[in-house]
């Protein structure tokens, strides 16, 4: 049986960051540049293996308490305003996970250390890889609650969030309300910033034998999306 509420605390091993996640963290590197960035996540590494502490979390709705209307998902009473890129994908699931998870704030600190330091490309790289931390801590959570569904025949669709896909970063304040306060250690700023910066939150669907569409990145123009990679004029 699936909790209501969950909450992980993983290792730094466990997210698996190597040698291939860096290189592909930074495609955009020239590749003169990429043995200093190689020296940089050698210098780097012991700081962020004792400092990076990913923790993960969701809360778990049931259809009782889900409903739709258009481009509208309404969770225990709370309507997101998902617009029509998020509600294609989540309009005929039956269950909700609302999630959040974040390495803490240690490394972030040390971003600012860096630059205040005027190490500015140590900064640069150690603030990209926080960023990779902390959606493989996403992908850790997402993995462990498809493990918790597998009994059942359920399979979860892709993690969205506000901010991206045309769902308004305000509504952080909604998916923030429905759960446990100070919810793995994160705080949501009154402009709907989350910190830990290094932090992320979300939703996903989940239904009996749902097969999981691909993102929908050739409708969306958002330049930013972490899943969207447009070096060498890709996007995937």
């Amino acid at each position: 049986m699936i909790k209501k509420i969950n909450q992980y605390y993983f290792s730094f091993d466990e997210l698996n960051f190597n040698e291939d996640k860096l290189s592909e963290a930074f495609r955009d590197f020239s590749t003169q540049n990429f043995s200093l960035l190689q020296e940089t996540w050698y210098q780097l590494h012991p700081f962020i293996r004792q400092n990076c502490k990913p923790v993960a979390g969701y809360r778990h709705f049931e259809s009782d308490v889900v409903s739709y209307q258009k481009n509208i998902l309404i969770v225990d009473n709370a309507q997101f305003n998902l617009g029509p890129i998020i509600y294609r994908d989540l309009k005929d699931v039956s269950d909700i996970f609302l999630f959040v998870c974040t390495i803490g704030k240690k490394l972030e600190d040390k971003v600012q250390e860096l630059v205040s330091s005027g190490d500015t490309l140590s900064a640069f790289i150690l603030d990209r890889i926080a960023s990779e931390l902390v959606e493989l801590t996403a992908d850790l959570l997402e993995d462990k609650i498809q493990s918790e569904l597998n009994p059942i025949g359920y399979n979860l669709t892709h993690r969205y969030s506000p901010g991206y896909c045309g769902w308004p970063v305000s509504e952080q304040q909604k998916l923030f309300q429905l759960l446990p306060d100070n919810f793995c250690g994160i705080h949501l700023t009154e402009s709907s910033l989350m910190t830990p910066i290094k932090s992320v939150s979300g939703i996903y669907g989940a239904a009996y034998n749902l097969i999981r569409k691909d993102y929908h990145c050739d409708i969306c123009d958002d330049e930013f999306c972490y899943r969207r990679k447009t070096d060498r004029g890709i996007i995937i």
